[in-house]
């Protein structure tokens, strides 16, 4: 196979084919999480319009149950009376006119109930208020009494309007007002029944209203519509086959509640017989439609409570809208993968004749190699990072073989390197044990030349006083030479923190004094340390004396402690002029000394260092707020203070 192929072929089966197949996968997986949602979203909007319904028909109720409580519709009992023992009400007229101004007010201020009647005890109608509109009485009944409708002719609907309970509303078809008067077609909603009873509970009439829709209308388009849902309520009612599936709403076929609704108009025509099917067995749940790419949610609802009629609230929504953005991203996906693989082409027709012409120059000079010919620098201008690290091992095997002799030689005068540095220590302390008996013997003439000098002679005493601390000066350094080259190790011993800490203040305090500066211990811990108690004072003696020589007069010097869960750190705070940047990696460095001439070795943080690392700890030195430096001595904390903070 070429590589133009094999370039191509790699290309596409490790980026563009595996990142196609992912971004399906996960704009399916996000597709199903976005149904999922919409499912819930869908339920919840189907809950909550059942819920608005509920309300309504609830506060529709409770109207009518008011007017029939109310002191007008009282006030009419009398009539009711006189019409249930056959007589008419002497001021029947103006009775009648006085409810009817009452009921017309009444569908007025209340708007929402299509007719109220009042009928007495035998189904006839005395009183009908209409859109708020009384008719008159145009029908006499068979006692002489004048009606506004026609007579109840219906025994079984009058037989059992009177067995119900007094002032109990239950719902029923009242065969008066069955249909639309106009269209002869079927009303959406039933009349809503209360019998009137005296305090005796004796039934002495009826009243019955029918609410008009419209407010159930109001309330269904203003309900959102997410995610472009279609709603549809149909009628379910086993018991009248007519209505049975009747619409009572449509979005798409502009059905209102307030309309006269025909029986032609089914649920079954909105949907197929499977879907039917199962809203028969299951009055709750969601159908997919495939063939019409459909979703139908369903919920059963009784808006009456003494009918086993039932509302089925269905909300249709079109599963290509749902889709329709995953669609278009897939489409996008295709037509990137499909420009992908034509740009992988061209880019490994380009990659092959970048790449094949540094391997070839790359097999040419390796053969010239193995036949022992002198090895030319081969200049391959590539940007694969892989030939490069190739053509860099090739250069390097290369330049191994001719360094081998070089790096031999290096390692020769690395070890003659240490040999020496390891004499000069043994030289160093040789020097210094050697020099170190001379400076003894100066010392001890230069008092035996001090005692027959007479006290006039000060000028000699001067100069002889100045050669002591000449030589003095030279022994602090050579002692500092012979420790600094001994590199004793620390005997260990636990000893109390503070008392070291005072202690170890009281050493300097002539020095403190002398500079006219203060040292102050902080609050310190009570613990025990572990260590050479001598050798760590050393160390606390040099850091004391340096804060001391950098301070201002009349500055504190702070000592404080601090404590961690392994390790206590031992502070040492003053104000004085700080480490500069340039002497910050210097600082430990045998024989380094920012002082003047005469003033010190260069050898007290050396040893402090090698003190504080042979006790496993750390020394370290940063300038503080102050202006200052923070000497800071971590050790380890022993065994005994370690149980002690547990």
């Amino acid at each position: 196979m070429r590589l133009k192929s094999s370039i191509f072929l790699w290309v596409s089966l490790a980026t563009i084919i595996p990142l196609t197949a992912l971004i399906l996968l996960i704009t399916a997986y996000s597709e199903r999480l976005h149904r999922k949602d919409i499912d819930t979203d869908i339920q919840t909007s189907m809950v909550n319009i059942v819920n608005e319904l509920n309300f309504r028909l609830n506060y529709e109720q409770e109207v009518v149950l008011a007017l029939a409580t109310s002191p007008a519709m009282k006030g009419f009992f009398p009539v009711l009376k006189r019409a249930a023992e056959g007589d008419l009400h002497p001021n029947y007229f103006d009775e009648v006119e006085k409810l009817n101004d009452f009921l017309a007010g009444f569908q007025h201020s209340v708007p929402g109930l299509d007719t109220v009647r009042v009928l007495d005890v035998d189904g006839n109608t005395l009183v009908k208020v209409r859109f708020g509109k009384h008719l008159p009485a145009l029908f006499e009944g068979m006692e002489d009494i004048p009606l506004a409708e026609e007579e109840l002719v219906d025994e079984n609907f009058l037989n059992w309007m009177l067995q119900l309970e007094p002032y109990q509303l239950v719902y029923g078809q009242l065969p008066l007002s069955q249909r639309d008067f106009v269209s002869g077609q079927e009303l959406s909603l039933l009349n809503s029944i209360i019998p009137l009873a005296e305090e005796d509970g004796r039934i002495i009439g009826f009243l019955s209203a029918r609410a008009l829709g419209d407010q159930l209308d109001h309330i269904m388009e203003a309900f959102p519509r997410t995610n472009r849902f279609r709603l549809t309520i149909a009628e379910l009612n086993n018991t009248n086959q007519q209505r049975h599936g009747m619409l009572l709403y449509n979005d798409d076929a502009n059905i209102k509640f307030n309309q006269p609704h025909s029986p032609d108009k089914k649920l079954l025509d909105l949907i197929d017989e499977e879907l039917w099917e199962q809203i028969e067995l299951n009055r709750y749940g969601n159908f997919r439609h495939t063939l019409k790419s459909q979703r139908f949610y369903y919920q059963e609802f009784y808006p009456y409570s003494n009918q086993l009629v039932s509302w089925l609230v269905v909300l249709q929504l079109d599963s290509k809208e749902v889709a329709a953005p995953f669609q278009r991203i897939r489409i996008g996906l295709f037509a990137f993968a499909f420009m992908a693989l034509i740009i992988s082409l061209i880019l490994a027709n380009m990659g092959a004749r970048h790449i094949a012409e540094p391997i070839s120059l790359f097999s040419r000079t390796l053969k010239s190699y193995a036949d022992g010919e002198n090895v030319q620098e081969t200049k391959i201008s590539m940007a694969t990072e892989e030939l490069k690290e190739l053509d860099h091992s090739y250069h390097y095997l290369v330049d191994t073989l001719k360094t081998t002799e070089q790096e031999r030689d290096r390692a020769q005068k690395m070890i003659l390197q240490k040999a020496k540095l390891a004499s000069i220590g043994e030289m160093a302390a040789g020097i210094g044990h050697e020099i170190n008996n001379p400076l003894n013997n100066i010392l001890s003439y230069t008092k035996l030349i001090e005692r027959d000098i007479p006290d006039s002679n000060k000028d000699l005493k001067d100069d002889l006083q100045g050669l002591r601390d000449e030589a003095m000066r030279a022994g602090h350094i050579v002692r500092g030479i012979l420790n600094f080259a001994r590199q004793v190790p620390p005997e260990y011993t636990e000893f109390d923190l503070r008392v070291w800490l005072n202690d170890t203040l009281l050493l300097v305090k002539s020095e403190a004094h002398k500079h006219h500066v203060k040292t102050q211990l902080l609050e310190s811990d009570d613990l025990f340390i572990e260590g050479d108690r001598n050798q760590l004072q050393q160390v606390l003696v040099n850091l004391l004396i340096n804060a001391i020589q950098a301070s201002e007069q009349h500055s504190v010097i702070e000592v404080c402690t601090e404590l961690s869960e392994n390790t206590i750190r031992i502070i040492v705070s003053d104000s004085g002029r700080g480490v500069r940047q340039q002497d910050k990696d210097k600082i430990f460095d045998p024989f380094f000394t920012t002082k003047s001439v005469g003033e010190g070795s260069g050898l007290g943080l050396s040893i402090s260092l090698g003190i504080v690392q042979s006790h496993n700890g750390q020394l370290t030195l940063e300038n503080n707020a102050k202006g200052g430096v923070d000497a800071i001595i971590t050790l380890p904390l022993s065994k005994q203070s370690k149980e002690l903070t547990a």
